[in-house]
């Protein structure tokens, strides 16, 4: 068995009944981080919009990877075959992807 991943030290925003659990509503978050993060660009490289803050990259990871899922919405990533790796860095490996928007 694996343990299970940390949990985050960012505020909690309340009760879950207070989010809006819509499908349209989901659409628009998830559209709303890739636009976030591309900006003007039609693609960015993930190591430029990540930020050193481990949890926090890892919940963008999850929002990019469940856009990537979703092929009625125009963004995708995509990944490079390289892999860095920097023992003193947190998280201590980086695997090269992109996130494009795919009109």
């Amino acid at each position: 068995a694996q343990p299970t991943p940390p949990r985050s030290n960012l505020p909690d925003p309340g009760p879950g009944d207070a989010l809006d659990t819509s499908p349209d509503a989901a659409t628009e978050r998830l559209t709303q981080v890739a636009e976030s993060l591309l900006g003007d660009a039609s693609r960015v490289a993930l190591a430029d919009v990540l930020g050193s803050d481990w949890p926090s990259a890892r919940r963008v990871l999850a929002d990019l990877t469940t856009l990537d899922l979703r092929p009625e919405l125009p963004y995708r990533l995509t990944w490079a075959d390289g892999l860095t790796i920097a023992p003193e860095r947190e998280p201590a490996w980086l695997s090269h992807g992109y996130l494009e928007r795919a009109r």
